[in-house]
Order: C-alpha cells, then sequence, then structure tokens
C-alpha cells in the first residue's frame, strides 16, 4: 500500500475555502453578541434576587393606625411624584424642568418630582422632590423610587423574575427611596397576583392616566400588605395650549410635530397626591409617604376646581368619623375584598363604626369635581 501525503494547499483552493465562511461574519457575529447577552442576562437573574420572605395576613390586632391622626384641618398640599423631562438622552423633544415645574406650580402644586428613566435630576432648590424611574424593559415593569439618594444601573434589560424586582426594590430602600409600582394596567406590567408575590413595594399608582383601578389596592390589603394609594399624571407632554407658550428650538417642535406629541390633549394636572399643610419639603413629604399620612385625587377634568380633602379621626372604640368644608355626592367606606360597607349620600360629614370583622376600611369620597381615596385605617398589634 503506497502512503499518500497530501501536497499543499493552493492560493486557488484557499480562496475557495474562506468565501465560504467569510460571507457569514456578520451573522456570527451577531449570534456571538447575542450568546454573550444571554448569558449576562441568565447570570443576572440567578445572582441579583431576593426571595419572597413574609406570608401575608389579613391585618389583625386590638389597637388601629390612622395616617391621618396628626391632621387638623382639610387645607393641604398638592405634589406631584411622576414626571419625564428632556434630561434623558433618548427623550430630548420632552419639556424641561424649568418648564414642567413653572407649569405645576402655577396650578397650585406645591412641589414635584421629576423621575426620568435611569437617572435623578438636580435643581438649584433644596426642598425639590429627587426621584427616578427604574427599568426600561418592553414590558413597562417600571419601579419607582422617591427620594432616592443615588442611581444604580438597570441589570435587566430583558427579563426580570419576582426576585429579581425584590432585589431592585431592596436596593432602593437601601439608598432612602419611598417605592411605587406605576401604572400597573400599562400592558399589563404587572397582574395582581405577582404585585401580591412581591414586596418591598410601598405604593401602587391606582390613578393612572394608563388605567385607573383602585380595586387592586383591595387585593393587596385584603393578604395583609400595608400599601398605600398613589395617584400620579406621569407626564409626559402638555397639552398643546401650554407648549405653544414655551420658546422651543426649531428642531424639538420638529421633533413633536413628527412624533405625534403636538396636539395631544394630555392628562396634565389632573392626578396627583395631597398631604397636610405645611408638608411640601422632601423630607416632610418623605415621612407623610411612608406614614401614609396622604389622600389621592381624581379630577374628571382639566381646570376642574381642587375637590376638598376631609379630615379622618379615629376613636378608640373603631368609630371613624369623617368631616369636611366641602360637601361630597357620596362617602363611602370600603373594606376587605373591596366591599362597600357603608354609602352616606350628599354630605360633608359621615360616620363608621369599625366591627371585629374589619381588618381594614378606607374612605372614598365622590366630589362634583373629581375623587379622593384616603389610606387605609387598619388593625396592628
Amino acid at each position: 500500500m503506497l502512503l499518500h501525503i497530501p501536497g499543499p494547499v493552493s492560493m486557488a483552493e484557499e480562496k475557495q475555502v474562506r468565501p465560504s465562511l467569510w460571507k457569514y461574519r456578520y451573522s456570527l457575529f451577531a449570534l456571538a453578541l447575542f450568546g454573550i447577552l444571554c448569558f449576562y442576562q441568565i447570570s443576572v437573574v440567578i445572582l441579583l434576587r431576593k426571595p419572597h420572605q413574609h406570608s401575608e395576613r389579613p391585618f389583625s390586632g386590638s389597637k388601629l393606625y390612622n395616617p391621618y391622626i396628626d391632621w387638623k384641618e382639610t387645607k393641604g398640599e398638592k405634589i406631584s411624584l411622576h414626571a419625564h423631562s428632556d434630561e434623558v438622552w433618548f427623550t430630548p423633544e420632552r419639556h424641561t424642568v424649568k418648564e414642567i415645574i413653572s407649569e405645576y406650580h402655577k396650578q397650585g402644586f406645591s412641589n414635584l418630582a421629576i423621575t426620568d428613566y435611569g437617572q435623578i435630576t438636580e435643581t438649584e432648590d433644596p426642598n425639590f422632590i429627587r426621584g427616578m424611574e427604574w427599568g426600561q424593559n418592553v414590558k413597562k415593569r417600571h419601579i419607582l423610587a422617591i427620594g432616592i439618594q443615588k442611581t444604580f444601573y438597570d441589570y435587566f434589560p430583558i427579563y426580570a423574575s419576582r426576585e429579581n424586582l425584590n432585589w431592585v426594590m431592596d436596593r432602593m430602600k437601601q439608598l432612602g427611596a419611598y417605592v411605587i409600582l406605576p401604572h400597573p394596567k400599562l400592558h399589563d406590567s404587572y397582574s395582581k397576583e405577582e404585585m401580591v408575590a412581591l414586596e418591598g413595594f410601598q405604593a401602587v399608582e391606582v390613578y393612572s392616566p394608563f388605567g385607573d383601578d383602585t380595586k387592586v389596592l383591595d387585593t393587596l390589603l385584603s393578604q395583609g400588605k400595608p400599601v398605600h394609594c398613589m395617584a400620579s399624571d406621569d407626564l409626559h407632554y402638555f397639552p398643546e395650549s401650554i407648549v405653544k407658550t414655551f420658546d422651543q428650538p426649531i428642531w424639538k417642535d420638529m421633533i413633536q410635530t413628527l412624533g405625534n406629541q403636538r396636539g395631544r390633549k394630555g392628562e396634565s394636572f389632573q392626578r396627583y397626591i395631597v398631604t397636610k399643610n405645611g408638608t411640601k419639603d422632601q423630607a416632610s413629604v418623605l415621612q407623610a409617604l411612608h406614614a401614609g399620612s396622604f389622600y389621592c385625587v381624581k379630577k374628571y377634568f382639566q381646570g376642574a376646581e381642587d375637590p376638598t380633602v376631609p379630615k379622618i379621626q379615629v376613636e378608640g372604640n373603631g368609630k371613624i368619623q369623617v368631616d369636611s368644608n366641602e360637601r361630597y355626592l357620596e362617602i363611602r367606606f370600603i373594606g376587605r375584598m373591596g366591599e362597600v360597607l357603608q354609602i352616606s349620600p350628599d354630605t360633608n360629614a359621615a360616620t363608621y363604626q369599625m366591627s371585629e370583622k374589619d381588618p381594614y376600611v378606607r374612605v372614598e369620597l365622590i366630589a362634583l369635581t373629581g375623587s379622593i381615596l384616603s389610606n387605609a385605617i387598619y388593625r396592628t398589634e
């Protein structure tokens, strides 16, 4: 048998081999990047997580927690906690921080927070409320951090499990934030079941331009979660009547027009919270947020008069007394799983006697120009 020894590869043969792989170079490069991204995402999903540690049960105990115990009058401060500006590089067509602050002050707001994606806006006003919105994923699973001291990177650009979201919210609270789940109905970003399984958030937006839903509050409260309501404009653009008054550069006008942002009616100034009189700087607002000492308001249309918030007092025997300077269409007392316990029509005052079967009671007030939600009065040890 003769031993066959192959000769050297000619240049012609080499050229025939190389093009077959070279023409797929972009596909191979994209595949490599995709593999790296998948490896990164899987790694952080596994490593950055906080398991659910507490088992919720209905509120119980002989004492009652009233978040409005210090309110002495019905006058309060209007606060907006969710607005977006042009400070982020990918939203240059939005309004400036100065324009947003100016317009909200004209509408009687005492303070507000600019909550841009992934960054904290700084202003010269030391009382300005710091904030940011975390999350740039497609499903809109965002998280608001009010009063946070510094930002941190979004490690989950594609997917985040419940344990990952718990880790993010825990990190926010370590940085001094009051944590809010925004617009849960937008793209169904947070289902009721998922919110029950999550921990770390302190409020959920029940009044949002992307869907109003007060029932989600009862789902969480009935599980024993001491969460608060939240109401916000989630401001992206002012209506055309306001934008026309701005001295905007031509390029911004063009981008807004091409992006169909101009001419929108908008829902600015319609959803907000009210803290007690004098509570308007960042420190006192954060204290009120943590205590639940605020009301959530939704006005029915722009330009409407602000509905007046009430005083809520609770006696030792569980008697809840609601008083206001405004006469409401209805005062509703809401209990576990959203049960309407009592409706008092056409009045500025109402009383409800909590029974031993009531783990919590919250109040809804229907006025001529808007609706008002209280945070829960609940049993505690």
